[in-house]
């Protein structure tokens, strides 16, 4: 029974780890150099240390923002095995956070809900009730139900954890240089070792950052040369002034 319940609320994973890529980033800016004002994206200068700067300080200066994610996640790396999840993101600092499911590989997740507002909890609001939690009910951050296929946490794919894992001591940051996503122009950050004691078998991931304003509009896991993780932000509209109880589910109808 408990492997069946598993199976039924796991499928929801691949929409809500999308809100893993968009949260707050309260991490320590102390080991990242402090660069100038007028850098640009053709200037020699440009390293891959400067580009994370770059993001953190930009990502810093959000009051909240919107958007839509795809998701890939795979345990293998393979198409039979690939959840696929599209969703409605919303955020607000400090650390709140709601998804909207939109698309899934299980159509009856469409219309699910999910809340976060940091700590260790994650409310959720399904579609369709399922046996013993039923519709609306709570789950521990790091509840299994809710990892990554490959036992990633929820918490540990957020925009904090994303960037925690980049500024490791042991992690080799390289510029790939220019690519283009959602028909932007975006700056490729690679890092290796990133993901040491919490996949070891990860080997790198790819950031692409738009080149305008630097945030994060992509990011890639790989183990060896297959995509595990794949996570696209587009229409991202910032600074729109969302209301506290936007974070709130809604209570349900008896």
């Amino acid at each position: 029974m408990r492997g069946s319940l598993k199976n039924k609320v796991y499928t929801i994973t691949s929409a809500f780890v999308l809100s893993a890529f968009m949260a707050s980033c309260g991490i320590n800016n102390s080991s990242l150099p402090i660069i100038s004002e007028d850098i640009s994206i053709n200037s020699l200068r440009l390293d891959a240390h400067e580009l994370l700067q770059k993001s953190t300080d930009s990502y810093k200066q959000l009051k909240d923002f919107t958007g839509a994610v795809a998701i890939a996640d795979s345990k293998t790396g393979n198409p039979e095995d690939t959840e696929i999840g599209e969703s409605k993101f919303f955020f607000k600092k400090e650390r709140k956070e709601r998804v909207e499911i939109t698309k899934s590989s299980d159509d009856k997740k469409v219309g699910s809900i999910l809340v976060y507002q940091g700590g260790d909890k994650v409310q959720i609001l399904l579609a369709k009730p399922i046996p013993i939690l039923g519709k609306k009910f709570t789950l521990k951050v790091n509840d299994k139900k809710i990892s990554t296929s490959r036992g990633l946490a929820f918490d540990q794919m957020d925009m904090t954890a994303m960037l925690n894992r980049l500024s490791k001591a042991n992690v080799t940051l390289n510029f790939l240089g220019e690519g283009i996503t959602n028909n932007r122009k975006t700056l490729l950050l690679e890092a290796v070792g990133s993901f040491k004691d919490l996949d070891n078998e990860v080997t790198r991931e790819v950031v692409s950052l738009d080149a305008e304003n630097f945030l994060p509009v992509q990011e890639e896991v790989f183990v060896k040369t297959k995509t595990v993780l794949k996570i696209n932000v587009s229409e991202l509209k910032l600074d729109v002034g969302l209301k506290d109880d936007t974070f709130v589910l809604p209570n349900l109808v008896r």
